[in-house]
């Protein structure tokens, strides 16, 4: 946990001053990219840090859930055309959509962190309008309805926009995210119960599987174990993930990998569902690691 703890504060380290990439944390941290593309997986999957729609060489940029402003330092990275809309949309603060041409339609659906849509319903139709990422939903509002009803005398009903996620939540300190960053690690308690953990019984029972440590993460459905397999040569330690997921995903397998690595085991991941398709992509790049249905 304390190893886990500091690679955590030393990524978000470099973070709090600019949304960071793979081969920076590499660098960083003196480990190779696959590690540090599973750790910022992991810390993704925890809600640490966030992923931008913008690349860099491929790779989107990480930062702290909360600094999306430092992203504007990377605006020039944008295309032509893209670049040029992000600036019109920065001037104008709102973009109604039907009063643009197509491919600026298809530039603000692609400029995903600075332009975000909303969709207004006014006398019964709908359409959308595009706020640039700074500018408040009160303020958008304000801007929408006079657009929309003109600056004279408005109607007693407001116009407000709707989005999927129309109050975005402030993101706590990166004070606040550096306490308490391992919450994980439990204290072993009564053996625990459940179809999947009969399950992971069962499996250990047929292939002669030693448990030696048991953490329960989410009662029922995720455990963090360390086991003795048997094999030719003595019995070897795993660390094991189980988890009962319907899709994993390529996080839980980076995340897996990373305690792995800080533990200096191989890894065993037990599941009863299935690995999506950027799982299976993630899991041929790491190494030691099993994934195993009970």
């Amino acid at each position: 946990a304390i190893f886990l703890m500091e690679y955590r504060e030393k990524i978000l380290a470099l973070a709090r001053s600019d949304p960071v990439l793979p081969g920076i944390v590499a660098k960083t941290l003196n480990t190779d990219s696959i590690m540090a593309g599973a750790m910022l997986s992991e810390m993704c999957s925890k809600g640490l840090l966030k992923t931008s729609a913008l690349k860099v060489g491929g790779s989107p940029l990480y930062y702290i859930p909360g600094n999306e402003v430092q992203l504007l330092k990377h605006l020039e990275r944008l295309n032509e055309k893209d670049r040029r809309t992000a600036n019109k949309l920065k001037e104008e603060k709102i973009i109604r959509e039907n009063e643009v041409d197509p491919l600026t339609k298809v530039s603000l659906a692609q400029i995903k962190d600075f332009a975000k849509p909303l969709t207004v319903v006014h006398q019964d139709r709908q359409e959308t309008f595009w706020k640039w990422f700074q500018v408040t939903d009160k303020e958008a509002e304000d801007i929408i309805r006079n657009r929309i009803e003109g600056p004279k005398e408005l109607k007693p009903e407001p116009v407000k926009p709707t989005q999927q996620k129309l109050a975005e939540k402030p993101a706590p300190k990166p004070a606040e995210k550096t306490e308490n960053l391992e919450k994980t690690e439990k204290k072993v308690e009564k053996a625990p119960t459940g179809d999947f953990w009969g399950k992971i019984e069962t499996f250990f029972s047929d292939n002669k599987i030693l448990l030696q440590e048991r953490t329960v993460i989410k009662k029922k459905t995720e455990f963090d174990l360390i086991v003795e397999v048997p094999s030719p040569v003595g019995k070897l330690s795993y660390y094991c993930k189980a988890r009962s997921k319907k899709k994993v995903t390529d996080a839980d397998l980076s995340s897996a990998y990373v305690q792995g690595q800080i533990k200096k085991l191989p890894v065993i991941v037990l599941i009863d569902g299935e690995l999506t398709k950027q799982a299976k992509t993630i899991l041929s790049q790491l190494k030691g690691i099993t994934i195993k249905q009970v």
